[in-house]
């Protein structure tokens, strides 16, 4: 009874007179059913809701546009929405939802007017109320056993009533404002419908979309100076669902984008009746988005872009192409890979337009690629960078090569993505080498306020072209413009890694992360030169050298061309592996190395010249005419401000003798002014010049004329005498192995039996050297030596017993030796003995005991009448001396030498 007296209140305030209703609503009707808005009788509810819709009714009619405020609209709403709610969200069994808004439709229209909030609450509730039901055809058994279950045919009126209540309110809020705004706001609320997962609600939300769409073309009143401003965010939401998997949804959409781009040519001042020959065809279109096939709803889409890219005005493109950025990631897989087909043919027929947004779409791009599963659709952002690389190169360059270093592995496969076009990488390649041979690759810091010295630090953007150059010949595609760039990039590579190593990374490298703002763990593997270094074997392998790498592998040589101590190794490994493997390729890449030896940093010249110094140890210089171009060079660094530098160069020239003997007298004459000048040497610390002047110059003499050397002999014998005692092993092995190479050049000569005479006791004691491999070169020195001092009993001698593997009874050796010199040589006793003396203090304690043994056995084995030849004032005060030696040995040794006085 309660329930119908409610409902007579609603058909009395329909049916009163016009004059008399207003002033009674509020008092004597509204009072009277408000009480009963906490219901929970469906009768009742249905009754009250019904009632309120008859009464707006009522209302709308009677005010028209007299401007009457209903004052109890906002309440009366709220109490709607509670009703809505309170329905069960996975079932339909009652007719509350469609009458809500049915009532809804009928009070939208009353004033005032709702607020933003209240709008959006009402939508919300709404479209939440309806399209979370499940699908028409789901049994009723399914859906909760408290209430007897509904007929389908009782089901599906229900159903078409509640849809059809939901477009007369939505239809009812668009007539409040038919413009782009009004619109905008209607759909914001649908729009997270169009994505869902569940193909019911796609579906509901699409067929809804055309039926607003519809409505506001057939009532649009175009008035001047208004622009269809949302028609790109429209489109954007819409035109990927053209490949949704459910067909409706499908068709739907591409009526939705037909009125869209008809409301638009309605906007640009076409008449109502005007058919646009591009848009007509989204009628074909439809009729072929029924066919399922992958394939051709691609090319649908494809086709589908090419009429929105002629229909759409460029101040619209940026928001459309933004929009579908956000549908590469939609929850359908067809509808991402749609958005990448629809985003590419836009950006190939009107990226070039977008030059100011170039960067900020790349970096969209960037965040999307995290979120990205589909492979298909990560092609398809790739090839997005591609395209909008081709139009706006140095943009897109400039743009990446600003991300925050290391490069995560999205900007990673966005650079990756650069070497997928051969001409396109090559451009690329070409300009980052351009700007790494100019930019300054490191600056000097100073390492603390406490400490003395400076560091060198990496500057950002010549390490993140590396990083680039890196990631694109990851690309299998990058193959050919690797190929075509080979010597360029080996080249500013080369000099990238000398320019890297010993070099940190800058301190604040990581204050920017993947998002800019939080700090990010740099990978260990990430280091300055570790990223040349990888950089370089990437090009090696892409360029199909697997020969060159292979033993680089295996020797370890990218570890050594990091390490500062012995990045000179790894890069003379890399210069061998290239000469035995590569060599048709090296005459290219030492014409673009030749100028980079002229370079400010010494590092660069260091790499440089190391690498071609081992290039000269290789017949193929010769065999590729190159040997005058790398000759030059060592030439000119050898007065190269740098002492490494001016090593490397003299032991590149020692190296024209293995490489290319034949070559040897040649350039005889620079080669010897070279290697003598390395001897004198004053800048050089840790005598490196020096020991490779003389191990250059030993191998060299193996293949000069003596024409060539003759008069030379004498002045380069010199030079070496001071080095037979030097403290370095190295300098006295190779001293002493150039004097005997020199030996063969002076058979014959009186001055040179001198000089042999002047060093022989020097290498007579160094036969006992600490230094193994000082001994064996003495044994070389006096074998070969052994026919210039004179004495056929001498060189017999030295020439059977002294070879490098075997050894030698040092003490017989001597003995026997000094026999001979007494015998062949009297009238250089004096000389011998007082030599002699001066090696008792020797730096050796071996050398020291080896004399005492040599003037015991000389005095042992001296005649009487010789005596007169030796100053035993001296003898005795140097053995004395030697009786106080700190080590044991020499003392006994000087003892024994004592004993022979009698």
């Amino acid at each position: 009874m309660k329930s119908t007296l409610i409902l007579c209140y609603g058909y009395v305030a329909l049916h009163a007179p016009e004059d008399q209703i207003l002033s009674r609503i509020d008092s004597d009707i509204l009072r009277s059913i408000s009480k009963h808005f906490n219901t929970k009788d469906l009768t009742m509810k249905l009754s009250l809701i019904q009632s309120v819709g008859l009464i707006a009714k009522a209302i709308s009619t009677v005010v028209r546009n007299q401007g009457y405020m209903f004052v109890r609209k906002q309440e009366l709403m709220g109490v709607m929405m509670d009703f809505i709610k309170a329905e069960p969200t996975d079932a339909m069994r009652t007719p509350v939802r469609h009458l809500v808004m049915t009532t809804c439709a009928n009070l939208i229209n009353l004033e005032p007017a709702l607020t933003e909030n209240e709008n959006f609450e009402m939508l919300r509730t709404c479209l939440n109320g309806v399209y979370g039901l499940p699908p028409v055809n789901t049994p009723d058994k399914d859906r909760g056993k408290d209430e007897e279950a509904l007929e389908p045919q009782q089901r599906e009126v229900l159903y078409k009533d509640t849809f059809n209540a939901l477009q007369e309110l939505l239809r009812n809020i668009l007539a409040r404002d038919l413009s782009p705004d009004g619109l905008q706001t209607v759909f914001k609320h649908i729009e997270e419908w169009l994505s869902s997962g569940q193909d019911h609600e796609r579906e509901r939300a699409m067929n809804t979309t055309a039926h607003i769409l519809e409505f506001y073309f057939n009532n649009l009143h175009v008035k001047n100076m208004v622009t269809f401003h949302n028609l790109g965010s429209l489109l954007g939401r819409l035109a990927p669902r053209c490949t949704d998997p459910n067909p409706l949804v499908r068709r739907a959409a591409i009526d939705c984008i037909y009125t869209l781009l008809y409301i638009q040519l309605r906007y640009e001042g076409f008449s109502l009746d005007y058919k646009d020959d591009s848009v007509e065809r989204l009628i074909t279109l439809r009729e072929s988005m029924d066919n399922p096939d992958h394939s051709v709803l691609y090319k649908t889409c494809s086709e589908l872009a090419k009429i929105i890219s002629k229909r759409l005005p460029q101040q619209q493109l940026n928001t459309l192409i933004f929009m579908l950025f956000e549908g590469l990631v939609d929850s359908q897989s067809n509808c991402s890979r749609a958005s990448s087909v629809l985003l590419n043919t836009l950006l190939k027929s009107r990226g070039a337009g977008l030059q100011d947004l170039v960067s900020e779409m790349l970096e969209v791009l960037h965040i999307r690629l995290q979120m990205i599963s589909e492979e298909q659709v990560k092609v398809s952002v790739a090839q997005s960078i591609l395209i909008l690389a081709t139009q706006h190169l140095q943009t897109v360059i400039n743009t990446l090569i600003s991300y925050p270093l290391p490069f995560d592995s999205w900007s990673c496969e966005m650079w990756i993505a650069l070497g997928a076009d051969s001409k396109l990488a090559s451009q690329i390649m070409e300009m980052l080498m351009e700007k790494l041979n100019v930019m300054a690759p490191y600056v000097d810091k100073k390492e603390s306020m406490m400490r003395a010295g400076l560091t060198k630090v990496a500057t950002s953007h010549p390490l993140a072209m590396t990083c680039a150059l890196k990631e694109m010949m990851l690309n299998g595609q990058s193959q050919e413009a690797v190929v075509s760039l080979f010597p360029q990039l080996f080249s500013s590579l080369l000099v990238r890694l000398g320019s890297s190593v010993g070099v940190t990374l800058p301190k604040d490298i990581n204050s920017f992360g993947t998002n800019r703002k939080s700090p990010t763990k740099l990978s260990a593997g990430f280091d300055v030169c570790g990223v040349a270094v990888e950089a370089l074997r990437i090009l090696l392998a892409r360029a199909q050298l697997d020969d060159v790498v292979k033993p680089l592998d295996q020797e370890g040589a990218w570890d050594k061309m990091k390490d500062p101590q012995q990045h000179i190794t790894g890069v003379t490994l890399l210069a061998r592996a290239m000469a035995r493997h590569a060599g048709p390729r090296l005459p290219a890449i030492v014409e673009c190395l030749c100028p980079c030896l002229n370079n400010i940093y010494e590092c660069q010249r260091v790499t440089i010249t190391a690498f071609f110094s081992e290039l000269l140890n290789h017949h193929v210089v010769t065999e590729l005419m190159m040997m005058d171009v790398l000759m030059n060079n060592m030439m000119e660094r050898i007065s190269d401000p740098c002492c490494t530098v001016r090593m490397l160069a003299v032991r590149g020239l020692g190296n024209i003798a293995v490489g290319s003997p034949e070559k040897v007298n040649k350039y005889a004459k620079e080669l010897l002014a070279a290697m003598s000048s390395g001897m004198e040497e004053k800048d050089d610390p840790g005598k490196h010049i020096t020991l490779e002047a003389m191990s250059g110059l030993s191998k060299v003499l193996l293949y000069l004329d003596k024409k060539n050397v003759q008069l030379l002999v004498v002045y380069i014998f010199m030079k070496i005498k001071p080095f037979l005692e030097s403290e370095n092993d190295e300098i006295r092995c190779a001293s002493i192995m150039l004097l005997g190479n020199l030996s063969k050049f002076g058979s014959g000569e009186p001055v040179f039996k001198d000089q042999i005479h002047n060093v022989l006791v020097s290498l007579l004691l160094h036969l006992s050297d600490p230094n193994l491999q000082v001994v064996k070169a003495c044994k070389y020195a006096m074998r070969v030596c052994a026919p210039v001092v004179g004495s056929e009993l001498i060189t017999t001698m030295f020439q059977n017993h002294l070879h490098e593997d075997k050894s030698l009874h040092y003490g017989e050796f001597i003995n026997d030796l000094t026999k001979y010199i007494i015998q062949d040589f009297p009238g250089m006793l004096n000389f011998y003995h007082i030599t002699v003396i001066q090696f008792f203090k020797s730096n050796w304690a071996e050398v020291r005991a080896g004399a005492a043994m040599f003037i015991g056995f000389l005095l042992g084995n001296l005649p009487e009448e010789l005596f007169s030849h030796i100053n035993m004032g001296s003898v005795t005060k140097g053995l004395v001396m030697l009786l106080q030696d700190p080590d044991p040995v020499v003392r006994v040794k000087a003892a024994e030498a004592m004993g022979h006085f009698h």
